[in-house]
């Protein structure tokens, strides 16, 4: 059973300290719950952003600027480079989220179903933001890298281990 610690009396002298991981006092299992419930949050706000931008989309075919409008898409799609950063980020965050989630879930019961809704959840989010975004808006190779980005750094991170431990 972890030991539990009185809260700081003065929140604003060492609060953060307190509520960060503490190995003698906090148990893996809870932060691991912790960390598959911001996953979550996570995961979802950033579907929820992706399949519907700020500024939400056109409603009607009209011209703004000289250009066309087309219903059902980002209206922040108009200012190109606004929302390619948009889309990067919340790419990003999403696929950080999601592998999160799959690194945390390996190995646990229903391990098989939760990655096979992960993936489809991917594979939804990358459709739905195709729909949204209108044409030559985003260059999908940026989507791409910060889709995969994760991954590749989760990767890196444990090739350099399994190198250091045999040097």
């Amino acid at each position: 059973m972890a030991t539990q610690l009185n809260p700081p009396e003065d929140a604003s002298h060492d609060f953060y300290s307190y509520y960060r991981f503490n190995p003698s006092r906090d148990t893996p299992d809870s932060a691991r719950n912790t960390l598959l419930v911001v996953g979550a949050l996570i995961a979802a706000a950033t579907f929820q952003a992706g399949i519907n931008p700020p500024g939400g989309v056109w409603q009607d075919k009209t011209t703004v600027d000289g250009e066309t409008t087309h219903p059902g898409k980002a209206i922040l799609g108009s200012k190109k480079a606004a929302f390619t950063v948009f889309l990067f980020c919340n790419t990003l965050a999403f696929s950080s989220s999601l592998q999160m989630i799959t690194c945390l879930v390996i190995g646990c019961p229903f391990s098989f179903e939760v990655l096979t809704a992960i993936y489809s959840m991917s594979f939804t989010y990358g459709f739905s933001i195709t729909a949204v975004e209108p044409p030559g808006a985003v260059k999908s190779g940026y989507i791409a890298i910060a889709f995969l980005l994760p991954y590749a750094v989760r990767l890196s991170h444990q090739i350099l281990k399994k190198y250091k431990k045999r040097g």
